[in-house]
């Protein structure tokens, strides 16, 4: 990329945008004039009507004051805030409580002071006007008023039978606040500032999105922009980064505007009794969460600018989009907890990340996934930005990106293809959000069900229809090619030798990083009833499952389209990576990543899938043979006790075995290897591999 012909359209494009009066109000006249000016107004109208309300004296009637002289004197008394107005015994109560003329009335029964100084239940019934905003002020110094007359009624009672007042002492409950000031105020900002964020960012990235594309095409400068020499990809990452650059400064700006003016509007209301203050260390780690979620929006913000023919449409295209971030509302106001699921949520993670740096509850993990997540769907929308500005028929004018003519073309016209990285990262995205929201009710129903569930229907089902609807090519997408039966032979060993080993290996890690108990217990109970109720079956059913459509997922689509990209080892280790991650388990995301990386590897070097399926379907099957032969010897699981490793004679059998058996492994795969070391040979035994490293 030349970075030349980039600096030169980024300047381009930022002298039109200054030159854009909407852009410049939209970035600084919102946060710095508009919203303080507003917010600040409102929280001042509001400080200053609670105080007037707070002061104002409450206008209450009695119905009979005879039947109750202390509580008539109680309110006759200033300083409980009430002025007692005399009833009128020719009007109705009511009319003159609907007609403002009073704040409240008081209905009291006969002689209702002497039955209660009798000691029998009383009732008093308060009539309020609550669509007159004095009714809650009013109803506060009743409750008090009443509540002070009921002391002292039953003062009067232990008078009258001898027992001191001294019963009615109450026993206080003081409360501290473990909270600073900082978090309190980080609650309150968590409420708002998630969907400030985002939605500020799209509408400050709108105006130059739209000038640098919908406005271009409609003026015919993109055009001419476009056959100049340099490359689209230049273009786009020039315009591409102006329209970043507004939505975080856009963001940035109301974020730093509106938590300043939040914190004098909460002080100006609640005065100096609320305790509160900004961190800024909090408010820097709560945008840098937001970054990816802005990245995401400012990227569908160019969408809209693209697939609009004219600056009307995109208007409309944009009002809708513009409405996605309230969902950041809706979760801010329902407080979840912070599953899993939800942090790999688009908009939902980065909401719930924010609320839990500004209360002070952020950890390394949850910020993470939600953080790389969004990372995820950033770059996936990015890259749907590029196909579309790399369409030839970008200055068409006829041209309708969201119309069905593509659908009634047919997608048999078209030629049978290898997916792109950005499809296969959606496939994934995919699978992913629907294992964490439905594989849990799969597993309430036992590990066989789990299985067939969670592999067919939400790995293997989604796989098969985008590779139906993208059109791609099966053999090379999946690398259906029969490979030497040697190689087979050493997949299997390979898949059967590895298992004790890697029983060793989690054995020590429990020594060094043990596993939580709880996930532990429950993962065995799973397992051990499965194995007690059908150990054939599940040892076949649940290793054939998993290696058949976990490998046609991560062997297939995702490392096929990475090889494509970028060299053979990152392609494998992304796919390893992603494997591992899929099973959602941090404290064997280093192991199974290793025994990804070495499927991959595996599919990568033969040229075919089989031998990576072959080696998954034996090593899941032997473990599961392992944990059952444990569980019939008497032990609990396969893992040895806490104090030591535990190793006995046939532990020790076993590593010899699956040593041998990677060593004859090798063996044959360095055979298999010389037999087609000829061109003509690894044409025909993987085409595929060599396609890619062409």
């Amino acid at each position: 990329m030349r970075l030349d012909i980039v600096s030169a359209v980024f300047r381009k494009e930022l002298r039109e945008m200054l030159r854009d009066r909407r852009s410049l109000a939209v970035m600084f006249g919102l946060p710095l004039v508009l919203y303080p000016m507003v917010a600040l107004g409102i929280a001042s109208l509001g400080a200053n009507k609670k105080h007037e309300l707070t002061e104002q004296v409450a206008r209450v009637m009695m119905t009979d004051t005879a039947a109750a002289p202390h509580l008539r004197e109680m309110m006759r008394d200033k300083s409980s805030g009430i002025e007692l107005v005399p009833s009128e015994t020719d009007r109705d109560p009511r009319e003159l409580l609907s007609q403002g003329r009073i704040d409240a009335v008081i209905e009291v029964t006969p002689d209702l002071e002497k039955a209660a100084l009798e000691g029998h239940a009383i009732n008093l019934d308060a009539l309020l006007d609550r669509s007159r905003t004095t009714a809650d002020f009013v109803e506060r110094k009743l409750r008090k008023l009443i509540d002070d007359y009921q002391h002292w009624v039953i003062e009067q009672r232990l008078k009258e039978r001898g027992v001191p007042a001294s019963v009615l002492t109450p026993i206080t409950l003081k409360t501290d606040d473990v909270a600073n000031s900082a978090q309190r105020f980080g609650h309150v900002l968590a409420q708002a500032l998630p969907v400030l964020l985002m939605m500020t960012g799209m509408l400050g990235a709108l105006f130059p999105a739209l000038n640098a594309t919908t406005t271009e095409r409609e003026l015919g400068t993109l055009e001419a922009l476009l056959l100049t020499p340099a490359r689209r990809f230049e273009l786009l990452a020039a315009k591409g980064a102006l329209v970043l650059l507004c939505g975080l400064l856009t963001a940035g700006l109301n974020m730093l505007s509106m938590s300043l003016v939040l914190l004098r509007s909460v002080t100006l209301v609640q005065g100096a009794a609320a305790n509160l203050s900004i961190s800024p260390g909090m408010l820097a780690l709560s945008y840098l969460a937001a970054v990816p979620a802005l990245i995401f929006f400012t990227a569908i913000v160019m969408i809209v600018g693209l697939v609009a023919r004219n600056f009307r449409e995109a208007n409309a295209f944009a009002t809708p989009v513009m409405l996605i971030p309230l969902a950041s509302f809706a979760v801010a106001v329902m407080e979840p907890k912070a599953t899993p699921a939800l942090l790999i949520t688009p908009v939902a993670n980065t909401t719930i990340v924010i609320r839990e740096v500004l209360t002070g509850r952020a950890s390394a993990g949850p910020f993470l996934l939600a953080f790389f997540s969004s990372c995820l769907y950033a770059g996936i929308i990015l890259s749907l930005a590029g196909r579309l500005f790399s369409s030839e028929q970008l200055v068409n004018p006829a041209w309708e990106p969201l119309s069905f003519k593509l659908l009634r073309r047919g997608v048999a016209r078209r030629q049978p293809r290898i997916p792109a990285v950005d499809e296969a990262m959606v496939l994934f995205c995919v699978v992913l959000l629907l294992l964490f929201y439905i594989s849990p009710s799969f597993l309430n129903h036992g590990l066989l069900p789990a299985a067939a569930g969670n592999e067919l229907l939400l790995i293997l089902a989604p796989t098969l229809a985008f590779a139906a609807i993208g059109n791609w090519d099966w053999v090379r997408t999946f690398s259906l090619r029969r490979p030497p039966v040697k190689v087979l032979i050493a997949a299997a060993l390979i898949g059967i030798g590895l298992s004790p080993w890697s029983i060793l290996v989690v054995n020590v890690q429990e020594k060094f990083w043990p596993s939580d108990p709880q996930t532990m217990a429950r993962q065995q109970e799973i397992y051990t009833a499965a194995l007690r109720a059908f150990p054939a079956l599940t040892i076949i059913v649940t290793a054939l499952l998993a290696g058949v459509c976990e490998e046609s997922l991560f062997r297939g689509p995702i490392q096929t389209s990475l090889l494509r990209k970028v060299p053979p080892w990152a392609a494998i280790t992304f796919a390893a990576f992603l494997f591992s991650a899929v099973h959602f388990d941090v404290h064997d995301l280093a192991i199974r990543a290793a025994l990804g990386a070495l499927l991959g590897w595996i599919a990568w070097q033969s040229g075919s899938i089989l031998p990576a399926i072959i080696a998954h379907c034996l090593y899941d099957s032997t473990q599961l043979a392992i944990e059952w032969w444990a569980l019939s010897n008497g032990r609990v699981t396969a893992t040895p006790p806490q104090s030591g490793l535990g190793l006995e004679k046939l532990d020790f059998v076993a590593l010899a075995v699956g040593a041998a058996m990677l060593v004859v492994a090798a063996v044959l795969w360095v055979r298999a290897a010389r037999q087609i070391s000829s061109p003509a040979a690894i044409v025909a035994a993987t085409p595929i591999r060599q396609e890619l490293l062409a």
